[in-house]
């Protein structure tokens, strides 16, 4: 980590601490050397407003300037929020997302569906959805009954919010 990467996240830390209710989802360091990109992705519990996106991304973009961190170099600042399709990465944004459809990859390939019951300092706890088996066209479908099942951080490999617009 450079020591421009290493100031703007001390920069960030800083400005979050001013504002209790937003939390850091995650800070991407691109571009090139001669033109570098900072994306600072942030949420709230209630769910992040662009406008406070635009008021710390002003008040990242001051203090960028004002400590001279890029000196004439130019950058991008981009401060958003993660989006519906962002994976949850942070503990915040699953408590965030209790009762919801979400997808989840593990660590061992395995792949499912589940809705969010719980959130621990160690992980979740999830009710997968119930799979439809269907042995053929005349038989009806038959709901294969799954229980709730306890899942580490460290086992989910990924995990997405499942969007419905019913």
């Amino acid at each position: 980590m450079t020591k421009q990467e290493l100031e703007i996240k001390t920069f960030v830390t800083d400005l979050l601490q001013e504002r209790e209710a937003l939390f850091l989802v995650d800070i991407v360091f691109g571009g090139t050397n001669s033109r570098r990109k900072i994306q600072v992705i942030l949420d709230k519990d209630s769910g992040i407003l662009i406008d406070e996106c635009g008021e710390f991304s002003r008040a990242l973009g001051n203090l960028i300037e004002e400590k001279n961190t890029f000196g004439d170099a130019p950058y991008v600042l981009e401060v958003s929020s993660p989006g519906m399709d962002r994976p949850l990465t942070v503990k915040r944004q699953y408590q965030r997302r209790i009762g919801n459809t979400l997808n989840f990859l593990l660590n061992d390939g395995a792949q499912f569906e589940a809705v969010l019951k719980n959130v621990s300092e160690e992980g979740v706890v999830v009710e997968p959805v119930p799979a439809k088996n269907k042995k053929s066209k005349k038989e009806a479908s038959v709901e294969l009954v799954a229980e709730p099942r306890k899942l580490r951080f460290e086992e989910i490999k990924k995990c997405n919010l499942i969007v419905s617009f019913k």
